[in-house]
Formats: structure tokens, sequence, C-alpha cells
């Protein structure tokens, strides 16, 4: 009888395993916004969801009982204004940042 080790499992990543990325906190800006045409809390996700796709968003946190979203990225990959092209793309408008 013939068997075969496994070693398999020494070549392959766990799935369990996260990713670790080590950001300068100098790189991370945060930024509070309001935000103009939310009318329900799918709304907040939508808007969430669009911004959740760019690179280097560390945080986002969308209220539409407040109409803000506030929002942590890392400025080295991704700019301001390409935050403000996703979120009025996605059907809302940006009236201030405060």
């Amino acid at each position: 009888m013939l068997t075969f080790t496994n070693y398999a499992h020494l070549f392959q990543p766990s799935k369990n395993q996260k990713e670790v990325i080590v950001i300068n906190a100098l790189d991370i800006q945060t930024v509070l916004s309001d935000i103009k045409g939310m009318t329900c809390n799918g709304c907040a996700s939508h808007v969430e969801n669009d911004v959740n796709k760019l690179p280097g968003i560390v945080s986002i946190n969308v209220s539409y009982e407040e109409a803000t979203a506030k929002v942590g990225f890392n400025q080295i990959k991704v700019s301001l204004a390409q935050i403000k092209e996703v979120i009025n793309h996605s059907g809302y408008k940006i009236r201030a940042i405060k």
C-alpha cells in the first residue's frame, strides 16, 4: 500500500490570515461633510459602499439622520476630489466640508 503525505497546506496561504497594512498616521486625513439628497438609511449605505471601493479609504461613517459623512482616508492613495466625485456620481451632493 502506498501513502502520500499532503504538504500542500505548507505552500498555500491560510484562508484565515489577515493582510497587514502599515499606514503612516501623517498620511491620514479625516473630513466631515454634509450630504444633500439622502432619504433613508439605504442611501447612507449606498454612499458608504461606493466610497469604500476607492483605494486608501481607512474609515467611513455615513449618517442619514445627520446628513453627514465622516471619511478617513490615506491622502497618498486617494484625494478629497476623488471622494467628492464618487459621492456626487452616487446621486447625492456634498454641501459643505468641515
